[in-house]
């Protein structure tokens, strides 16, 4: 007898766990009983056994409420059901921060063998016209047939999750890749092509990765909270607390910040022994960064006073968000190290 493949399936909330109030949208426990019953009905002449965890409660929180502590806490759960033999994982999101959350798992499970796809919803169930019912089923169906890696399957495309970058507020087509190209998907598109049902897979989790599973949740967001964003704006005045170890500079053109700001950081902390990790962003978000090809202006000159600087290369800022936070958690005294696997640096 076939074996029934094991697929996990998390209820976080979000749009698509919402309904209709008045002229507004919220969390509304009957949208997500039929999301529910959507995803039994799909699995249910699979030979699939469904895992499912509403982390939350239904109908769970936006995800704009979501931090890193929320992303240890799924993390953990995924960790426990690979160390069981698990197909595949479907994870229901909000999509404000879905991109932040596939960057972190895309840190967490680098070549993992099973899917791992979020998905979530721009407009709700019972909204007309609405896309649950186009992304459940399309990612669904993803999971089903294995297409390996983390991805947010939306709008009939895959986003790989350390790549996505969510571009429009309302609209369905909700995600675009930075610097890279969708896979466009057909629902047919692996029926003749679907592996043979072996044994469950199983991963190696990284040191590195059970090392921050142990970490309390009030732990992993106080750590996390070191990490500052300064995004710059023509005739800004900067501010940043003292106590930040990570400074993600988000600036201009090849990586370029008002020269203001840049003494600014010379100025509060280049008496420090230890300084902030500087990271030089940008608005621009095509390209590989040049942070040291304009002088004066150019972020990667704080290194001349002293600062570890790294590139944001060509990743989106929520690649850069979840790996500063990845790093933190790895250790929270020199995250450079894990810094210089991903970017260029330091300078």
């Amino acid at each position: 007898m076939e074996r029934k493949e094991r697929i996990l399936v998390f209820f976080t909330g979000g749009t698509i766990a919402s309904g209709m109030l008045d002229s507004v949208t919220g969390p509304s426990k009957k949208s997500s009983q039929s999301i529910y019953n959507y995803i039994k009905h799909f699995f249910q002449d699979k030979n699939v056994e469904l895992i499912c965890h509403e982390p939350w409660g239904m109908p769970g929180k936006d995800s704009s409420n979501l931090d890193p502590g929320n992303w240890q806490q799924i993390t953990s759960l995924i960790v426990q059901e690979l160390e069981k033999g698990l197909d595949g994982v479907l994870i229901l999101y909000g999509t404000d921060t879905m991109a932040y959350f596939s960057a972190w798992l895309s840190l967490c499970f680098p070549d993992i063998d099973i899917s791992i796809i979020l998905t979530g919803s721009q407009l709700t169930l019972d909204y007309k016209p609405e896309d649950v019912t186009i992304n459940i089923p399309g990612a669904a169906q993803v999971v089903y047939y294995r297409f390996p890696g983390i991805w947010i399957y939306c709008n009939w495309k895959l986003f790989p999750g350390k790549r996505a970058h969510k571009a429009h507020a309302l609209h369905p087509d909700a995600f675009t890749v930075s610097n890279g190209t969708p896979v466009y998907f057909n629902m047919d598109w692996a029926t003749n092509n679907r592996k043979s049902i072996t044994l469950p897979s199983s991963y190696t989790v990284s040191p590195e990765l059970k090392k921050m599973l142990t970490l309390p949740v009030e732990q992993v967001r106080e750590i996390c909270n070191k990490i500052c964003w300064l995004m710059c704006t023509p005739g800004m005045e900067p501010l940043i607390d003292k106590n930040k170890k990570i400074i993600c500079i988000y600036g201009f053109g090849a990586g370029n910040a008002p020269v203001t700001v840049l003494n600014y950081i010379r100025k509060s902390f280049g008496k420090e022994v230890k300084k902030p990790c500087i990271i030089a962003c940008s608005q621009a978000e095509g390209d590989i960064k040049k942070p040291d090809y304009y002088q004066e202006v150019g972020i990667a000159w704080l290194a001349q006073n002293g600062f570890q600087v790294w590139n944001q290369m060509d990743y989106p800022v929520e690649f850069i968000h979840a790996l500063s936070c990845y790093a933190l958690l790895n250790d929270n005294n020199n995250p450079g190290t894990i810094l210089s696997k991903y970017l260029q640096g330091p300078f």
